[in-house]
């Protein structure tokens, strides 16, 4: 019988992991790493803030959430995995561990952040994500319910996100207005929502950790040139995140610096 994926598309043996989800999360991090240029450019005053029309965090939403539905996905695989591996004893301190390490990294982005440009991040991407692991185990037997949750979530986002309150405490929620320019700013309304639709989703198409579709579509694509070093990204995508940021900007300060020069 004929293997639904090339040896160029396999996972190595031993990982376990999807290489269409690797490729998935590699196409965000690339586009992620683009549009964080598009906002160093931007924050020296190389490019306009409309180059990428009306309302640019469109497209940084639509990335962010592309991680966020993915981040889902493989939580509903991990637990599903770790269930069959272990049982369910110990599965809470799993994820909580892996919730607060990656907290860990959102403050030292925090304070790299804050010692480098005047837009703080006070509950950014990795917090929402730490966070949501943390709370992971609440839904992950459930998928169900995570869906209608987080379909409710986002539903009932834009209601609680106007009441005519505020506080720091709130932040994190995204309950109330927030009159405070951050730059990256993920609250668990609406975001958490869609993580929970990531672990509905997982459910559904990776039931017991396992992929229920063939992969006919996707081994072509798996196999084009660039598609192993796309995934290779998807793989380390964390490690990306935390070191791409401070060599781009540094080469768009870089390039603010010597404009300057040869205008002067």
């Amino acid at each position: 019988m004929k293997p639904l994926l090339s040896s160029a598309a396999k996972p190595r043996v031993g990982q376990g992991r999807f290489p269409e989800i690797d490729l998935f999360r590699g196409l965000s991090v690339i586009a992620m790493v683009l549009f964080h240029l598009f906002w160093d450019l931007v924050y020296f005053d190389l490019v306009p803030w409309e180059l990428l029309g009306e309302n640019p965090l469109l497209v940084a939403w639509t990335i962010a959430g592309s991680f966020q539905l993915l981040a889902g996905i493989s939580l509903s695989i991990s637990y599903a995995r770790a269930v069959k591996q272990g049982g369910r004893a110990g599965i809470w301190k799993k994820f909580v561990v892996r919730g607060l390490k990656l907290l860990a990294w959102a403050g030292v982005v925090s304070a790299a952040v804050y010692f480098t440009v005047d837009m703080p991040i006070f509950f950014g991407i990795l917090h929402l994500i730490g966070t949501a692991i943390i709370l992971a185990p609440l839904f992950l037997p459930r998928p169900l319910l995570a869906g209608i949750c987080g379909l409710a979530i986002i539903l009932a986002t834009r209601w609680l996100a106007a009441l005519p309150v505020s506080g720091w405490w709130l932040l994190p929620l995204g309950i109330g207005e927030i009159n405070l320019a951050m730059a990256d700013y993920y609250p668990l309304l609406p975001w958490l929502g869609v993580i929970l639709l990531g672990i509905w989703l997982g459910s559904l198409l990776y039931p017991g950790g396992q992929r229920r579709f063939p992969l006919l579509a996707l081994e072509r694509v798996n196999a084009l040139p660039g598609a192993a070093f796309i995934r290779l990204l998807g793989r380390h995508s964390l490690l990306i995140y935390l070191i791409h940021q401070p060599i781009v900007f540094g080469a768009v300060f870089g390039l603010h610096t010597l404009l300057g020069y040869l205008a002067g």
